[in-house]
């Protein structure tokens, strides 16, 4: 017999703490090369524990694990055993990362680069933790509850919890400026996060109205290999009946979806929308990390 396609739950684990560990490296270089050195606030519990970095020189990682405490204990209790242990671990390691890695050299140029640049990087790693089923504490334990009850994007529940957080930070520094920077650094973080965390699907749907319902949904499927289902509607114009069919594609498909349908039918009428997640056979494995 040959073997699993399935890797082992001891396999997916180290992958998954592997993967953790690389953002973790990649979050902290962000935050020490571009973040800390141009004094950008941030939003969460990052945020207040950078700005207790700044007004008052205590350590960013020590500040940052003892605030993240309690919200590791509700998303134990609300979001499961793995998701503590795998946020513990980001907590924990990106913490003591932060306070060891004073060696790296500092950015001094331009901050809104910095904002662009660290936001960027810090995305990146958040969105890797993410990914698989972490998060790197505060603001993201509560982020990520919303998103597996109410499926609310992770980067979206940030980035109003995180405004509020720039506001004090803002109010503290007394520096407006700094809310401005703060802003767009997060926003860069939220949008990059959510392109990590979803892959970038951005598929099309394709709605099809076709005097050749059968031949042109034959077609699509043989030269395709995607599945389409038909829809009964009804002109109004004409007052017929008409065969509706829905398909949904890949963005790099969508010229062959219209080649295909021309070849049949030089008549019909189609009508594409953006899908910003695709579950199921033939895209993405319907599953919730």
């Amino acid at each position: 017999m040959g073997r699993s396609k399935n890797p082992s739950k001891k396999v997916s684990a180290l992958r998954d703490y592997g993967m953790i560990t690389l953002g973790a490296i990649i979050y902290v270089f962000a935050l020490k090369v571009f973040i800390t050195p141009m004094q950008i606030p941030s939003g969460g519990i990052a945020g207040i524990a950078l700005l207790c970095n700044y007004m008052l020189g205590m350590p960013i990682g020590v500040v940052s694990m003892v605030l993240n405490i309690p919200l590791l204990f509700f998303g134990y209790k609300m979001l499961g055993r793995d998701f503590f242990f795998k946020t513990m671990y980001m907590t924990v390691l990106s913490s003591v990362l932060t306070d060891l890695a004073g060696f790296l050299p500092a950015y001094e140029g331009d901050i809104l680069l910095a904002c662009l640049f660290g936001g960027m990087i810090k995305g990146v790693g958040f969105g890797l933790v993410i990914r698989v089923g972490g998060t790197s504490g505060g603001s993201d334990v509560v982020s990520k509850y919303l998103y597996r009850k109410r499926a609310v994007p992770i980067g979206t529940t940030n980035m109003s919890i995180n405004v509020c957080v720039l506001a004090i930070s803002a109010l503290f520094l007394r520096s407006l400026e700094s809310l401005f920077y703060g802003v767009i650094a997060q926003y860069v973080v939220s949008v990059v996060m959510d392109s990590i965390i979803y892959g970038g699907d951005v598929q099309k749907n394709a709605l099809i109205i076709t005097s050749k319902p059968d031949e042109v949904a034959q077609a699509i499927m043989h030269n395709i290999g995607h599945g389409v289902t038909a829809i009964k509607g009804k002109g109004m114009y004409t007052g017929k009946e008409r065969t509706i069919l829905m398909c949904v594609v890949r963005r790099h498909e969508t010229n062959l979806v219209k080649k295909t349908i021309l070849d049949i039918d030089d008549t019909a009428f189609m009508m594409l929308s953006d899908v910003s997640e695709v579950l199921g056979r033939g895209f993405k494995n319907m599953k919730i990390d």
